[in-house]
């Protein structure tokens, strides 16, 4: 009867994770435990319908010791998806991601695939076309070596040629992009946004930048389970759904971990240490954790003088917060004529942020040096030269561009 109800619907559901990076230090396998139970395993065993689990890659962070409470975490969370699948139909598809995270313990799971239940459990770890659902076709793009790019490139025919692609890898317009839990490799290959999309009637989800994001909402990073380093935000996964009938339509969604970590930075500064007694420092710092979630990761950055009474001070702070194993502590001494220094710089900066605005024409930004930096230099704030203005230099601009023309025809 169950089968019969599911063959009438005209769409698919599917889950698509990436990156859990299990074995990352900095989180605990007990805290990532208790939210892959809430926020992925209870939700997807309440979806009504569910025909697709997809983990992108870096399920793993490292090799993890077969008895280690991190190994543990990872084949709970694999059987747990197992009888998911096993329960609602579904299909998984299990990617291999970058080499140094997963490296080859997705063999250790492999008995998932060849299963006794009918349970759809697929592994890739190579580039592979294959059918899902019957007939979707599907390109599995794991991050692998390849010696040639044609390697790749020879499946990303630019013809609508599949309804779905998966994979594992930086794309063109995230090749400078940089990690902290990554370690970047120094030749991958680098995929181009446009020809995946061209290759694909349906979503294009990839796993390895931690950031959930979308190009044309059409290619889609699926981004972290949990948050990984500082900066990231709404870590989760992606749940989605596409028409059998007409595959480029599709709605993605995307779940957000809320009990994902937060990753703070306390700076204490010279200043704060010579202005404010230990006391007033440790008030200060316990209102400002006092909110922070038991999983959150906070970093204390400690920048000291030389001087025999900040070291008490810095020794006084070691010894009330190394406990709590939420905090690390970075310290470093630093010289009165290197914080001078260090300001100086920053108030140039800030001087010059306007030579960096994207709002303002390059007219205005000459303009706006001319009259903070050159006119005050001027002896006679009365001459020809005190009185350009803004339209000057948009009409001098005008007329370089007409001879750089002009010279090229």
């Amino acid at each position: 009867m169950k089968e019969e109800y599911i063959m009438k619907r005209d769409f698919k559901i599917f889950a698509a994770l990436a990156d859990l990076h299990i074995g990352l230090n900095r989180i605990t396998a007990a805290s990532m435990k208790k939210q892959l139970k809430e926020h992925c395993i209870k939700v997807l065993e309440k979806l009504p319908y569910l025909d697709g689990i997809f983990i992108l890659g870096d399920m793993l962070h490292t090799v993890v010791s077969l008895n280690s409470e991190y190994s543990q975490l990872y084949l709970w969370f694999v059987d747990q998806i197992y009888k998911i699948a096993k329960k609602k139909g579904s299909t998984v598809i299990i990617i291999k991601g970058t080499p140094a995270h997963d490296n080859d313990q997705l063999s250790n799971i492999k008995s998932y695939a060849n299963n006794d239940d009918d349970v759809d459990f697929r592994i890739y770890e190579t580039i592979e076309e294959t059918t899902i659902w019957g007939d979707y076709h599907i390109l599995i793009l794991p991050d692998v070596k390849v010696k040639k790019d044609s390697e790749y490139e020879k499946y990303l025919t630019k013809d609508k040629k599949y309804d779905m692609i998966l994979g594992h890898g930086m794309i063109d317009s995230m090749k400078f992009f940089t990690q902290e839990s990554e370690t970047m490799p120094t030749k991958s290959y680098t995929f181009d946004t446009k020809d995946l999309i061209a290759t694909s009637k349906g979503p294009v989800i990839f796993g390895h930048i931690h950031q959930y994001q979308h190009i044309k909402n059409h290619f889609y990073y699926a981004g972290p389970f949990t948050l990984l380093e500082r900066g990231g935000t709404d870590a989760g996964y992606i749940i989605g759904g596409i028409y059998d009938e007409d595959r480029s339509k599709f709605k993605i969604e995307h779940y957000i971990n809320t009990d994902a970590a937060d990753y703070y930075d306390l700076h204490i500064s010279r200043t704060i240490l010579s202005t404010f007694s230990i006391d007033e420092i440790f008030k200060a710092i316990d209102e400002l954790i006092s909110d922070c979630k038991e999983n959150d990761l906070i970093t204390l950055r400690i920048t000291r003088s030389d001087t025999l009474e900040d070291a008490d001070k810095v020794y006084m702070l070691e010894s009330r917060y190394r406990k709590d194993k939420r905090i690390s502590i970075v310290k470093k001494v630093k010289s009165k004529k290197e914080e001078e220094h260090e300001k100086e710089n920053q108030e140039r900066k800030e001087k010059y942020s306007y030579v960096m605005d994207t709002n303002l024409s390059m007219a205005e930004i000459l303009f706006k040096y001319y009259e903070t930096e050159v006119i005050p230099t001027l002896p006679d704030k009365f001459s020809p030269a005190a009185k350009i203005t803004e339209a000057d230099f948009r009409r001098i601009l005008n007329e370089v561009k007409d001879e750089i023309k002009s010279s090229e025809s």
